[in-house]
């Protein structure tokens, strides 16, 4: 007995069955990939603010103890600096300590960098933040010394261990070492010269960048101190260049640059 064609409804019947039946999987499919991802972004997040946690307060500490070193000596115009003998500037204990705190914080960002090579910072905004910071404070009009020098000088401070060890006084004794020696001869040649405009409103400029940061990552003060900025002591040209190229260009979300920077000064004052 032949079996009798498919009536046109029942084709419909069958068709609607499996549109239904691929559409499911293909929805199924989709959310899983969906939910996936998203789990995938939920773990990058918590290990971008685990990473943070961990490692933002020894850099914060650091950064907070040289903006309370160069808002000291530039109230004064680095004055104190006078008394340094450019034959052996480390005998001078203002000068001294300038440059171990300058090489400390520059160990605490070699220390971050080196454990965030697997992390991505920008998951978190205080990493987006961070990075932010960091852009700004190598980049050209900011920077005391060029990227390798800067690293050479932190690392003078870093054991193998990959932390922070060398305490001031050995860090002065490490001054005999040749090859040490050598790495900070750029950082010193900068400091023997912070009497002079020029030097004087890079350490500032430096320093301002750093206080900003300090304020911005830990606006609570949990672990810094709250201090007031010093925006008197900028020339006219170092305004102009951190009002529109640093907190316009790399640090649009500082809510109050004006704190560190203060308002336009007049030409007659130049």
């Amino acid at each position: 007995m032949t079996t009798p064609p498919a009536q046109p409804d029942e084709f419909l019947a069958w068709a609607k069955v499996l549109v239904a039946a691929v559409g499911g999987g293909f929805v199924v499919k989709v959310f899983d990939i969906g939910y996936l991802e998203l789990r995938r972004r939920a773990d990058r997040r918590q290990s971008s603010s685990t990473f943070l946690n961990q490692h933002l307060d020894p850099l914060l500490k650091a950064a907070d103890e040289l903006v309370g070193k160069l808002h000291s000596l530039g109230r004064e115009d680095f004055q104190t600096f006078a008394e340094v003998d450019p034959a052996a500037p480390f005998t001078h204990s203002d000068f001294a300590s300038t440059a171990y705190l300058l090489a400390r914080f520059w160990a605490q960002v070699e220390i971050l960098r080196e454990h965030a090579l697997y992390v991505s910072l920008s998951e978190e905004e205080r990493g987006r933040w961070l990075a932010a910071f960091l852009d700004s404070l190598e980049s050209r009009g900011v920077r005391l010394l060029d990227r390798i020098s800067q690293r050479a000088v932190g690392e003078t401070l870093m054991a193998d261990s990959g932390a922070v060890t060398v305490r001031f006084i050995d860090f002065i004794e490490s001054l005999n070492d040749p090859d040490i020696a050598r790495w900070l001869t750029p950082l010193a040649e900068l400091l023997v010269k912070a009497r002079h405009t020029r030097e004087r409103q890079q350490l500032l400029t430096y320093g301002l960048v750093v206080h900003a940061m300090i304020d911005t990552l830990d606006a609570n003060h949990s672990v810094t101190r709250d201090r007031p900025a010093i925006p008197g002591k900028l020339s006219r040209a170092t305004w102009r260049d951190l009002h529109y190229r640093v907190f316009r260009r790399y640090l649009t979300f500082v809510p109050d640059p004006e704190k560190y920077i203060g308002r336009p000064k007049p030409r007659a004052t130049e």
